[in-house]
Parts: structure tokens; sequence; C-alpha cells
């Protein structure tokens, strides 16, 4: 779908008169999670697992054993453990990157528990939070698999070369010192000879399929834990509750307010001024027919905040011709000029697309209410089962949710995008710019 701009329907306000500020930049996407085979990478992840098993695999353990053996030696040891709890974290991390970069395995990183204490003592509290978890021992233990499974590999291709190597040149030139010897028959060469040949050939092979038990390893001890997986949809069902209760809260009061202070005063004023034509009937037809006219008016414009109020709970747009017209047409409505980008190459379901659109009413409201910008980009993608909607524009920033009129309405709308178990990210620094950025889960 082709980038354009809307047109508006008044002109911009005054503030846009002032320097205009950059927008910040689109949201990257996210990368493409890939499954593939381990190949040359995977050939030479092990055999730098090798090489680490030689070269560092002794500087942790003895840093830890250090620690444990001086535990009593007037906290030296506490010293020595500290130092090595902060280089195994550094090393669980590494090895983590190193792993989805060699096999992109897409496993997510676990989020320790965090302290609720502030100052040194939260840190400290952090610090004990993720030594007592299950994935940094899990990743120390990775860790130690992972290079003593290197090293053992390494040694076996070491010696089945070296043999085979041995043997084939025993069988070339079996007056070398060490070999066969001159006396050997052509059927001990022939064999020495096949023996070491077949070492050396299988030794490649064998290395090089020895990758995809590395892989295994690292979807094995980097996988969260089932128990991790289970507490962390409960916590996600719960937030998605929590945020359907919130939002069907905000939304019935919205509703309430509007046809209180909207329509309920149109339809009262219509009632009366019916009331008094029909007792002017008789006696003042004139007055009657003026009065009539008038509810008649009045009729029309409680008809028309009926429909932006029907709106507001589902615009029929959405339902009729998809998201893209919907947006746009919310986009044409605005005073400051929005520019408008709908990529979704499929249906994304219909709570995706009805978030999605009040995500994008909401924003642009508060941004032509409070943001006193000069211009507004919308940007809606599809991407790996996740519908990215962000709005940014150059205001003047300072947005919040809770506190005032504007953020109230968007701690409503994060809790419409949690109620669809998605996620709402506001950045939006004094002196802008702001931007906000909500994924929500398509239809499977």
């Amino acid at each position: 779908m082709e980038t354009r701009e809307l047109p508006r329907e008044s002109p911009p306000p005054a503030a846009s008169q002032r320097p205009q500020q950059p927008l910040p930049p689109r949201p990257a996407q996210p990368p493409r999670t890939r499954r593939r085979g381990p190949g040359p990478m995977g050939f030479a992840n092990v055999t730098a697992s090798a090489v680490l098993c030689v070269v560092w695999l002794w500087v942790p353990v003895a840093l830890f054993a250090t620690g444990i053996g001086g535990l009593f030696a007037l906290g030296a040891g506490l010293i020595a453990l500290a130092a090595w709890f902060f280089l195994q974290r550094a090393i669980n991390a590494g090895e983590r990157v190193r792993a989805e970069a060699v096999y992109g395995l897409g496993l997510p990183v676990p989020r320790p528990r965090r302290s609720a204490r502030d100052g040194f003592p939260g840190f400290l509290e952090d610090q004990w939070f993720v030594l007592a978890s299950a994935p940094f021992w899990r990743g120390t233990a990775h860790h130690l698999l992972k290079q003593l499974y290197g090293g053992a590999v390494g040694i076996l291709f070491l010696l089945a070369v070296g043999t085979g190597a041995y043997l084939l040149c025993g069988a070339l030139n079996p007056g070398l010192r060490g070999s066969l010897g001159t006396d050997a028959s052509a059927w001990a060469r022939l064999a020495a000879g096949t023996g070491g040949a077949a070492l050396f050939l299988t030794a490649w092979p064998v290395v090089w399929f020895s990758a995809w038990l590395d892989r295994l390893i690292d979807r094995w001890l980097l996988r969260p834990a089932r128990a991790a997986e289970l507490e962390k949809e409960v916590h996600t069902l719960d937030r998605a509750r929590t945020g359907a209760i919130d939002s069907a809260t905000t939304e019935r009061l919205r509703i309430e307010r509007d046809l209180h202070d909207g329509v309920q005063p149109m339809l009262v004023a219509l009632s009366m001024k019916l009331g008094m034509a029909k007792a002017k009937l008789a006696s003042d037809p004139d007055g009657a027919a003026v009065l009539v006219a008038e509810a008649h008016a009045d009729s029309k414009q409680a008809i028309t905040e009926l429909r932006q109020l029907a709106r507001g709970i589902h615009p029929a747009v959405l339902t009729d011709r998809g998201l893209d017209p919907a947006v746009s047409a919310l986009a044409a409505r605005s005073v400051i000029p929005v520019e408008v980008d709908v990529a979704v190459s499929g249906p994304v379901g219909a709570e995706a697309e009805s978030v999605a659109y009040f995500v994008v009413a909401e924003a642009l409201t508060n941004a032509n209410k409070h943001s006193g910008a000069a211009r507004i980009r919308v940007a809606i993608s599809e991407h790996a089962g996740l519908l990215t909607v962000s709005i940014a524009d150059d205001g003047r920033g300072g947005a919040r949710i809770g506190g005032s009129a504007s953020a109230s309405g968007l701690a409503g709308l994060a809790g419409r995008v949690a109620a669809a178990r998605g996620t709402l990210t506001l950045t939006s620094p004094e002196g802008g710019p702001t931007a906000i950025v909500a994924e929500v889960p398509c239809a499977s």
C-alpha cells in the first residue's frame, strides 16, 4: 500500500508555524525467526567451543573454586564468588547471543524478577533474584556442557585424523619409523591403508554433523522451563482479563458521559419544544410552526450525535470496508495533516482491526487536542502474527498514561490493548516527539 497524505478539513493550528521537529523513525520490524540446519556456521560454532574449552573454560571454574575455597578467608571468597557471578552472567548472555546468531532458534530471553526497593538494597535483591533463578543455572550448565562437548568433539576429531594419517603413511611407506615395517605383507598394508583412509574421511562428516547435537543442547538448556512458560501464560491471561475489565468500565463511563452531556439535553429540549408547539397549535399556529421547525433541527442534530456515539462503539466503515478505509476516514477528519501507511496483506481478525482502529482514533484525538504538532504519521503493518500500529507526531511531548484527561484516554486505550493480549508503548519526552506503538496478535 502506498504512503499518502490525506486532506484535512481545516487548517493546522498556529502551533504548526514553529520550526518542525523530525518525526521519529518507524519502529524496526522484528527479525523473522528462521529454523535452519547448522551448516558451516554450526561446524564453526563447535570448533569455537573446542577452542574455548582449552583457553577459557578453566577461568570461571577456577574463579568459582577459589571463591568456595576462600569463604572462610575473611570474605575473600565472597569477593571471588561475586566476580564469578557477574562474569558468569555476561558469559550466559554471550552464549545466548551466539546460539541465536548461529541457529536462529527464536528462544525468548528470560526476564528475572525485579525488586520493589530502590537504591543499593534493590540492586542487591535484583542480583539475588538472578542467582536464585533457574535460567541462570541452566545458562551456566549450558556454557559448561557446550565447552566440554566441543572439547570432546575436537579431541575425537584430532585422534581420528591423526590415526588415519598415521595408518595411511605407514601403508604407503612401511619403512617409516614406528610404522608397519618393511616385512609387512601387502594385505596388511592394504588393511592399514583402508582403515586409515576410512578414519581420515569419516572424521570430517562426524564433526560436521556434530553441530546438530550442539543445536539440541542449545534448544534443551536455553528453552524456558515449562513452569516458567505456564507462569508467563497465566500472567498474560491475568493482564488481559484486567485490561478487559478496565476497558469495559472506561467504555461504559464514556458512553454514559456522552449520552448525559450530548444526546440527553438535545432530546429534553426537543421534547420541550414539541410540548410548547402543541400548546400553541390552536392559539398561535405560526409560533407553533416555528417551534416544530426548531424541534426538527434538534432531532437532526440528535441523530448526528447518536451516529457519532455508535461510531465510537464500533464504526460501520470498519466492518463494511476494512481497516485501511476506516483509518483513512479518521485521518481525513484530523485537523493536523496525517500521513497514513497501511501495509496489511491479508485478514488480521476483527478484534485486531478494532483495537488498531481505536488506537489510531484515540491517538489522533489526543494529538489534535494537546500535542500542538504540525504533522502526524500513522503506520500499520502485519508481521509474524502481530499487527503493529505506530502513531508518531512532532508535537511538544510530555504525554503520560494516567493523571490528565488525555492520559485517562491513553489508560483506557492501554486496557483495550491489554484485553487483546497485546502491548502498548508510549514514548513522549518533554519537548517531543511522541510515539505510540501497539502490537496486537492477529487471528490465527
